[in-house]
């Protein structure tokens, strides 16, 4: 006998483990209707037929009782109609675009982690009050979506990146909006060593099958990360000193994450983006600082340092072109790489307001010149 919808929708709800309670929670309905739903007792409407074959990672026939495929390549085109939304350097407006578009896929498919995921990075962009690209107006009206959908990662999701992703946005988006209960308890999910990555894992296989060479690249790979993540901690670190007002542990800390580089980087002709960190560069941090002290020269030798970085370093940059050091010669990354519009984002540091006490001086007028003037095209 062929099953009914109902039938189908308890059989597939058993089968993934969920409760009526969690199924309702992902459909955004209440317990009563999936009840109602599975005894045959009413139907959903038709806007449910989509996120429910979502849910279940089915096709909508096979609701109908219709063997069919899954959904994946559907969800696959929403996250790339998203993705050509952002522009380069991003602003405001494309970022909302990017979570919009988004937010539209999530109606048909609402219980898809993968889509939830892409759409926490894109909210936490707009919601997070020290993003360049904050949006106030609807800043926390996002934040409290993020919320919602990071619960769902978190509980049905299965890639393990994703989720503890979703716990370290709802770490920062808690901290930001004073929640710090609620942010404390997404920190304790967090594992206390960094060094157990999949990476390092594949290097203990490797080792074991004797593939020393496949084992040298995983080393290689997880030092990379691990080098990305010391960087950032020392810029964040100087950021926090800055914040404390202590102007001489600011200094020192930045100028130790340029030696760092320097050190790994001594044989690179030229050398990575590595100063351009997720929180600022680190030429730009320590030229602000500087004026910030009204140390005039120091300052504009820092803004010449990240000029001459930006217009004739970067011109020379060759896509996927390997590293010479025996660190990271063999990593799997993309070490150089441009932006869209690299003048604009130039302009964009060169604007701080700190900087005003230095925009009469010839030096930072033959600057604003050199940057106005070079062909980035080249």
């Amino acid at each position: 006998m062929k099953e009914t919808m109902g039938q189908i929708i308890r059989r597939l709800r058993k089968e993934r483990n969920l409760t009526q309670d969690e199924l309702a929670e992902q459909l955004g309905v209440t317990s009563q209707a999936i009840s109602k739903w599975e005894n045959d007792t009413g139907m959903p409407d038709i806007s449910q037929v989509i996120p429910l074959a979502t849910v279940f990672n089915v096709s909508t026939d096979v609701l109908f009782g219709i063997s069919g495929r899954n959904d994946a390549e559907e969800v696959k085109k929403i996250i790339e109609r998203a993705q050509s939304k952002i522009t380069y350097p991003a602003s405001r407006e494309c970022v909302k675009a990017w979570y919009d578009e988004l937010q539209k896929g999530l109606k048909d498919y609402p219980g898809n982690t993968v889509l939830l995921s892409y759409s926490l990075e894109a909210g936490i962009s707009l919601a997070y009050p020290e993003n360049d690209v904050y949006d106030a107006e609807n800043g926390e009206a996002i934040y409290k979506e993020c919320v919602r959908q990071a619960n769902i990662v978190i509980k049905y999701g299965k890639n393990t990146t994703n989720i503890l992703r979703a716990h370290m946005i709802m770490v920062m988006l808690h901290s930001a909006y004073g929640n710090f209960e609620a942010a404390e308890a997404h920190a304790k999910e967090f594992p206390w060593r960094a060094d157990m990555t999949v990476h390092e894992m594949k290097a203990y296989i490797a080792h074991f099958e004797k593939d020393y060479q496949k084992e040298n690249k995983y080393w290689q790979t997880d030092f990379a990360f691990h080098f990305d993540a010391m960087l950032d901690d020392l810029v964040a670190i100087a950021i926090s000193y800055h914040h404390l007002r202590d102007y001489v542990n600011t200094e020192y800390t930045l100028k130790q994450a340029l030696s760092v580089i320097d050190l790994i980087c001594k044989d690179e002709d030229p050398v990575p983006r590595f100063h351009s960190r997720e929180r600022g560069d680190i030429y730009c941090l320590l030229a602000v600082l500087y004026a910030e002290q009204e140390r005039i020269g120091d300052a504009l030798d820092m803004i010449e340092k990240m000029v001459e970085y930006d217009t004739k370093v970067i011109s020379q940059f060759v896509l996927n072109k390997r590293l010479n050091t025996p660190l990271l010669c063999d990593v799997d990354k993309n070490f150089y790489w441009k932006f869209g519009d690299n003048k604009k984002r130039i302009f964009i540091k060169l604007d701080n307001p700190v900087f005003d006490i230095l925009k009469n001086h010839e030096r930072f007028i033959e600057l604003t010149k050199k940057v106005t003037d070079f062909d980035y095209e080249k």
